[in-house]
C-alpha cells in the first residue's frame, strides 16, 4: 500500500540547511502497524509528517498504492481522505468553542456526506467505535479528561474512513493506564477497519503492545529496522538497546558513564557496557508484558 525509498527530509536552505532524515526506505501493508522510534529530534515526526503531505522531502519517493504522494496541498480529495493523523496534543487539535459531536462531524460535512440525520447517526457509530460516552457530545474539549480528548481525536480522523493511520506520539502525553486503554483501543481499531498505522513513538513498551515492525531512528538515520521480535530479543544497535533498557529502569540505563556518554556523543559503544544493558533487558518485564 504505502512504500517509502530513500527519503531524505531537509530544513532550511543553503548554509543553514539541516538535514533531519538521512534517507530511510519501508513498505506499509493494510493492517500493518510500523512503529517509529527514537528520542525527540531524532527526525521521526519529519517522516511521519512527509507521510501526511506537511512536509515536502529534499529527495527520494513516496509511493500510495503506486502512485506519488506529493504535498498535501496538491493531493487530491480521496488521498487526503485514505491518509489521517492524530497528533500528540489533542487538546491543541481540537477546536475549543466547538462540542465533542460538532468537532466529530466536522469532515462529515466537509465531505458533504448526507443529511444533518445521516450524519448524527455516523458520529453516534464514531463515538461508540471509540469507546465515548454518547453523554460527551454536548461537552467541549475543556470538559474532558486526556483520555477523552485522544478518543475524539481518534473518532474525528476514522470519520474519514482512512486506510492509513498516523498516530504521531499520540500516547506520549497520557497518564499510564489510559495509555494502555487508548493503545489497546487502536490495537483494537486496527484489527476491525484493517487499519495501516504509523504508530510514532519513544517508549519501547507501547511499541511492543502496539506494532508489527519497527523503525528506530537516532539522529537522522535508521539504526536498526524489522519485526518487532526480533529488534526487542536481538536489538543489533546500541541505541536500541538505551532505549529498551531506558523503557525498564531509566537509572539502570545509565548507571554505566562510559554507556551514557558514548551514546551522547554518538561514540561506539564497547562491548562490555553494552552486555550490562542486555543484562537489565533480559532481567526485567519487558519482554513478559501482555499485550
Amino acid at each position: 500500500m504505502l512504500q517509502i525509498r530513500d527519503l531524505v527530509i531537509d530544513y532550511g536552505k543553503g548554509e543553514s540547511r539541516f538535514r533531519a532524515l538521512h534517507g530511510c526506505s519501508f513498505d506499509l501493508e493494510p493492517g500493518q502497524v510500523m512503529a517509529v522510534v527514537g528520542e525527540s529530534g531524532s527526525g521521526k515526526s519529519s517522516l511521519v509528517r512527509a507521510v501526511a503531505g506537511l512536509v515536502a522531502p529534499a529527495s527520494g519517493e513516496m509511493l500510495l498504492d503506486g502512485q506519488a504522494l506529493p504535498p498535501l496541498r496538491k493531493r487530491p480529495p480521496e488521498t487526503r481522505r485514505i491518509i489521517q493523523m492524530v497528533f500528540q496534543d489533542p487538546g491543541a487539535s481540537l477546536n475549543p468553542l466547538h462540542r465533542v459531536h460538532a468537532i466529530i462531524e466536522e469532515p462529515l460535512l466537509v465531505t458533504g456526506y448526507g443529511d444533518a440525520a445521516r450524519r448524527a447517526v455516523r458520529v453516534a457509530e464514531l463515538m461508540e467505535m471509540t469507546q465515548l460516552s454518547t453523554d460527551l457530545a454536548r461537552r467541549r474539549p475543556r470538559e474532558l479528561s486526556g483520555g477523552q480528548k485522544q478518543r475524539v481525536a481518534i473518532a474525528r480522523a476514522l470519520a474519514m474512513e482512512p486506510r492509513l493511520l498516523i498516530a504521531d506520539e499520540a500516547l506520549s502525553a497520557l497518564d499510564f493506564t489510559t495509555q494502555d486503554h487508548v493503545s489497546r483501543l487502536l490495537s483494537d481499531l486496527r484489527r476491525d477497519l484493517n487499519l495501516a498505522m504509523l504508530f510514532v513513538s519513544h517508549d519501547m513498551r507501547s511499541v511492543r503492545r502496539m506494532a508489527d515492525d519497527v523503525c528506530v531512528i537516532e539522529k537522522g538515520h535508521v539504526v536498526e529496522q524489522g519485526a518487532v521480535s526480533d529488534v526487542l530479543y536481538n536489538p543489533k544497535s546500541a541505541y536500541t538497546r538505551l532505549l529498551l533498557a531506558a523503557a525498564l529502569n531509566p537509572r539502570a540505563a545509565l548507571s554505566d558513564p562510559r554507556l551514557a556518554e558514548a551514546l551522547e556523543n554518538g561514540e561506539a559503544v564497547s562491548e562490555e557496557a553494552l552486555k550490562g544493558v542486555m543484562d537489565i533487558i533480559r532481567g526485567g518485564a519487558l519482554m513478559g508484558d501482555a499485550r
